[in-house]
């Protein structure tokens, strides 16, 4: 049994229920969404995440079809919109996507109801970390890929965050709602290594950087 909870409400959640990661990632949504990063009160965590996105963009080459795997609201994917003709947004919870009005489909990353080799990119940003089984959905988006195709990925380099919100309380940087220790919703912490293991099966190249600047590894896999 898997169980885990929301910090600021107390709700408990066991993912091994029908229905209950759903549930538990709108829950997390409601207090820990991304877009709460791009309006932070705090300018270094919102050039931290101003740098994350634009680097994710640069990663995505041009393309005709792109999937944009946890879109939440569709603000990510407008930073490669000129790139390519036609991007695709999913995310577990349709009120994100209806949040930012963007169209877009409600459906689970490790089961998508999407045909093998529809896409020529599929972005999977701060995703992985919050998937009980990441290997299915790293499986599914290699699916969707067309031979040749690119998958793109961040992962927040968790071990640093951790260590930076310590320091940032013990000298009163004030980080506001930023939840202590390891980020809510988070199942697992990735590294270089976990990474690559992760990404191997699918992909004929994996190429991973650290980015100290932005907290994160970038995953570049050649499918």
């Amino acid at each position: 049994m898997r169980v885990v909870t929301i910090p600021a409400t107390g709700e408990s959640f066991d993912l091994d229920r029908p229905g209950a990661v759903a549930k538990w990632n709108r829950a997390l949504n409601r207090r820990y969404a991304m877009e709460n990063l791009r309006g932070h009160g705090n300018p270094v965590v919102r050039r931290i995440e101003r740098r994350r996105r634009r680097s994710l963009a640069a990663l995505v080459p041009p393309f005709d079809r792109a999937l944009d795997l946890g879109a939440e609201d569709g603000s990510l994917a407008a930073e490669w919109r000129g790139k390519g003709r036609f991007t695709m947004l999913l995310d577990l919870d349709a009120a994100m996507l209806r949040k930012g009005g963007a169209p877009g489909a409600a459906a689970d990353a490790t089961c998508l109801p999407i045909r093998g080799g529809s896409f020529d990119v599929v972005v999977l940003s701060a995703i992985l970390e919050h998937v009980v089984e990441p290997r299915d959905a790293v499986a599914e988006a290699a699916r969707v890929l067309r031979p040749g195709g690119r998958l793109v990925a961040y992962v927040p380099w968790d071990t640093a965050v951790v260590w930076l919100k310590r320091w940032a309380r013990r000298l009163r940087l004030g980080l506001g709602a930023l939840a202590e220790g390891q980020a809510p919703g988070h199942l697992r912490t990735f590294d270089r290594v976990s990474l690559r293991l992760l990404f191997a099966p699918f992909a004929r190249e994996v190429r991973i950087r650290l980015d100290p600047l932005s907290l994160g590894y970038y995953v570049e896999a050649l499918v």
